[in-house]
């Protein structure tokens, strides 16, 4: 019965004295008692190498990475979320620097398996260093980096934008986002959606139960787009100049595409089954070939697109 009468209390002062600031600070000490969670924020600068490498280790927990820095170190902003019944200092973040392998790790580490928190991590690194990111429950996302990236989660999505290196995101549960790179990318997702925009480079994208977009605005002569899902569509779009060989299956949809493709010579006679299969299966080509794309759905459609920018 304390909380409602102290609740009471804190409206009518507000109503009673209704300066800005004073009730800032009623209801901030409001939002303190009836929190059923303590926050610790953890910050560091951590010094870097210019060939040192970064990686994160996560529980439970967001990673946000931003580049808009140019010194040779890592802004850490780490917060610690836990139930008032336990101790903040049952999370512990552990940072290591292995000098001799060019490396800053940075795990979340609990006291035993009953601790239940989480810690989101903000960091703020230089452009150009090699990211490897897990995270078992929680979301990555990721802006403007020039180096190779590894981001992995169990549960929650994962965000890549406006990168150079190459980028590798496995998502168990959760969507992957990726646009803007300049790198080749392998995307896998178990239950997800993936969505890969203004691609110019290879692009790998799998995934059991989601669809998949994708986008390209370049396809390199020994580049290679491969795209496949057991269930879900698959939508793929590519500048009319596309040279490549396309070989696109679907089980139980149908194959359609905005481009001409010369369509492989073969020898069948003209039923409803090959018609009906016709509709299901692609093999040919684009231009002069070069390049490869595979698109494979079982239970969905597939469709080829232009891209007219």
């Amino acid at each position: 019965m304390k909380k409602p009468y102290m609740y009471h209390i804190f409206l009518i002062t507000c109503i009673l004295f209704p300066q800005k600031i004073y009730s800032k600070l009623l209801f901030d000490g409001i939002s303190k008692i009836f929190s059923k969670q303590i926050e610790e924020v953890v910050q560091k600068d951590i010094p870097l190498k210019k060939n040192d490498t970064l990686s994160i280790e996560n529980i439970s927990g967001n990673i946000h990475i931003k580049t808009d820095w140019e010194q040779n170190s890592i802004i850490l902003k780490a917060t610690k979320r836990i139930s008032k019944k336990e101790d903040p200092k049952d999370i512990s973040i552990k940072i290591e620097k292995q000098i001799a392998k060019n490396h800053v790790s940075i795990k979340t580490a609990y006291k035993d398996n009953k601790v239940k928190g989480s810690v989101d991590y903000e960091l703020i690194i230089p452009n150009n260093i090699t990211i490897n990111l897990k995270t078992d429950k929680g979301e990555i996302k990721i802006k403007r980096a020039k180096g190779p990236i590894t981001a992995c989660t169990n549960k929650g999505d994962i965000r890549i934008i406006e990168t150079s290196g190459q980028i590798t995101a496995q998502a168990g549960q959760g969507n992957i986002i990726v646009d803007q790179s300049n790198g080749n990318i392998f995307a896998s997702s178990s239950y997800g959606n993936i969505q890969i925009s203004n691609a110019s480079k290879s692009v790998k994208a799998l995934t059991k139960s989601g669809s998949i977009k994708t986008s390209c605005k370049n396809i390199p002569s020994t580049g290679s787009i491969n795209l496949g899902t057991n269930s879900g569509n698959i939508s793929l779009s590519i500048p009319g100049s596309t040279n490549a060989e396309v070989e696109a299956r679907t089980g139980k949809g149908r194959v359609t595409s905005d481009h001409y493709i010369e369509i492989k010579p073969q020898t069948v006679q003209l039923n409803k089954k090959t018609w009906a299969r016709f509709k299901r299966e692609v093999d040919g080509t684009l231009g002069s070939g070069e390049a490869t794309i595979k698109l494979s759905a079982n239970y969905g459609n597939i469709k080829i697109l232009k891209d007219n920018a």
